[in-house]
């Protein structure tokens, strides 16, 4: 096993996480303390995520995964405040092979970001928050290889919903990305979704949405388009277990040159997974997710991500991670 690469990746979570949850721990226990309904309060969440293609292998034809990744997330809000805070560290170690051994084609991706959320209204009927966050990003490659792409990501998110009835409710969001390049030209991207949630009972919700995500270059040329229609089924199981499966039917992916020229192109395809968590204390929790998508393409991937005159691509997702309200 890789030990330099993993203990380097949980050490660098770790350290960020420790530097940053207990000072804001100790302030949130003080406020606490001050006022009972009136404190921050402090929530995290640290993960482990890998996502594999069946069939993928490097330039060298060994078998990798295409992405394992630490991510530690802290949130801090105020219920007496319209301000919220967020911070996200994700370390991920990308087409690393059996035991997460490197190779020439791996890297090691980092993403820090720091985001301010702005609520705007709240009522019996209605809310909207805005969402401003920096994300920067570098992805180390092994000795002796090429410098690989970094950014700086800058976004505005406004978010919200319309509760139509005591059972109906409008919800939505959307995304508008400027990145900053290092190595290539600065880029855009919108991302959206608009969708109802309809309360079955108190512990059951069915949800149904359409999601877009559009990319375009400096010169806003299209570089990519994904539409998704998206169903999902929260249920709380009781006070501690509760479980989201969710379904995703892939409208449609396609992939553009620098001339605006279709280079990719996704013929069929969906996405079925669920998240389950388990509440262990009124603070502490267990959770995790597991996801499957098969896909089938109009051009052969490289690395072997698809195979057969299909083109088909099979792709699995899981994650395990611990929650805590501090």
């Amino acid at each position: 096993m890789n030990m330099k690469f993993i203990t380097s990746l949980i050490l660098n979570t770790a350290i960020l996480s420790t530097a940053i949850i207990f000072p804001t721990a100790s302030y949130s226990q003080y406020s606490q303390s001050e006022s009972s309904d009136n404190h921050w309060h402090v929530k995290t969440n640290v993960y482990v995520e890998l996502e594999e293609y069946q069939g993928q292998r490097d330039s060298q034809n060994n078998k990798v995964y295409d992405k394992a990744s630490m991510i530690g997330k802290l949130s801090l809000s105020n219920p007496a405040s319209t301000w919220s805070f967020d911070l996200e560290h994700r370390e991920t170690l990308r087409n690393h092979g059996k035991n997460f051994a490197n190779s020439r084609d791996s890297y090691i991706r980092n993403r820090t970001q720091i985001g301010v959320t702005k609520q705007f209204i709240k009522d019996k009927i209605s809310n909207l928050d805005v969402n401003f966050t920096y994300r920067k990003e570098s992805n180390d490659g092994t000795p002796g290889s090429k410098a690989r792409s970094s950014n700086s990501l800058y976004w505005v998110m406004p978010s919200g919903s319309i509760n139509l009835d005591e059972r109906w409710t409008f919800n939505y969001w959307g995304a508008l990305y400027y990145y900053s390049n290092f190595y290539e030209a600065n880029s855009y991207e919108f991302e959206s979704e608009v969708g109802v949630s309809y309360k079955l009972t108190d512990s059951i919700k069915a949800k149904v949405s359409y999601y877009s995500d559009k990319a375009w270059d400096n010169e806003f040329t299209t570089q990519s388009l994904q539409r998704q229609i998206r169903l999902g089924l929260p249920v709380t199981i009781n006070q501690d277990w509760s479980i989201s499966p969710y379904f995703r039917y892939l409208i449609n992916d396609n992939e553009y040159n620098s001339r605006g020229s279709l280079t990719q192109q996704l013929r069929s395809g969906y996405r079925i997974g669920t998240q389950v968590e388990y509440k262990m204390t009124p603070k502490l929790a267990l959770w995790g997710g597991v996801a499957y998508e098969p896909t089938k393409w109009k051009y052969p991937k490289g690395s072997e991500k698809t195979s057969g005159n299909s083109n088909k691509q099979t792709m699995y997702l899981g994650q395990l991670g611990v929650k805590y309200s501090w």
